[in-house]
């Protein structure tokens, strides 16, 4: 098993914040085509529908059609839960890779509101879901969405950071202004370019969310074609010795 597989079974074993049954941490796979060098996107938290109760979801959402949804969400969850679960108790390649298709498949077709916004605000940013990772910065979702500072602080320095280190990306998207000014004031663990991205539930105007996604397909356009330029510069082989 490698490095990384043995960091989420580690996150999936920590309960330091002392939080409630059922905000537990979310694991979020890379996509099969991830490489270190990369673009990884970080957003604040797995979010909390999941973990709602059918008497919690009557009483958020008042329209019926608004209800169906929320039930089709916390049971999708519960499904990648569960997968995750599978992953932790036998840890593998095979159950990896299907933990790792189930939360692809959930955030093409699933997440976001309306379903499927998720996965259509990453493609915004110029990537596909298969070639990027997404992590949280905090890897369990909290009751209404509130985070104490220093749990943010605590999830950071135990599993984030390290979760960083691992992917070692070029390019880092924080999505959400609680995420970007988190993260532009902190050292990172990774040489790589930060660059503010857009939310799924961005609520600014069109024209400040295009700037935005603009600016993302740059950097990553820049950082992909520095790479390149390595790459070629780089010996083909042999010992370099003539």
């Amino acid at each position: 098993m490698n490095e990384l597989h043995d960091v989420y079974v580690r996150i999936c074993a920590c309960r330091e914040c002392g939080l409630p049954d059922g905000c537990c941490p979310q694991l979020r796979p890379p996509g099969p085509k991830y490489r270190p060098g990369g673009v990884v996107f970080v957003q604040i938290n797995p979010g909390h529908t999941g973990s709602m109760t059918a008497r919690e979801i009557e009483l958020k959402y008042v329209r019926q059609h608004d209800r169906e949804i929320a039930r089709r969400k916390a049971t999708n969850t519960q499904k990648l839960i569960s997968l995750q679960s599978q992953f932790v108790q036998s840890p593998g390649d095979e159950t990896y890779e299907t933990m790792r298709d189930g939360f692809l498949n959930s955030m093409s077709q699933h997440w976001g509101w309306p379903p499927g916004k998720y996965g259509a605000t990453i493609r915004a940013h110029g990537v596909s879901l298969d070639e990027i990772a997404i992590i949280n910065l905090a890897q369990c979702p909290v009751p209404d969405n509130s985070y104490q500072r220093h749990q943010l602080e605590r999830c950071w320095t135990k599993w984030t950071s390290q979760l960083l280190t691992h992917l070692q990306p070029c390019v880092i998207v924080a999505q959400g202004t609680q995420v970007w000014d988190f993260l532009r004031s902190r050292t990172l663990p990774v040489k790589a370019t930060l660059v503010e991205g857009v939310h799924h539930a961005d609520r600014k105007s069109n024209e400040d969310k295009q700037r935005r996604l603009l600016r993302v397909r740059e950097t990553i356009e820049q950082c992909v074609g520095d790479r390149r330029q390595n790459n070629r510069l780089q010996p083909s082989g042999g010992s370099g010795r003539s």
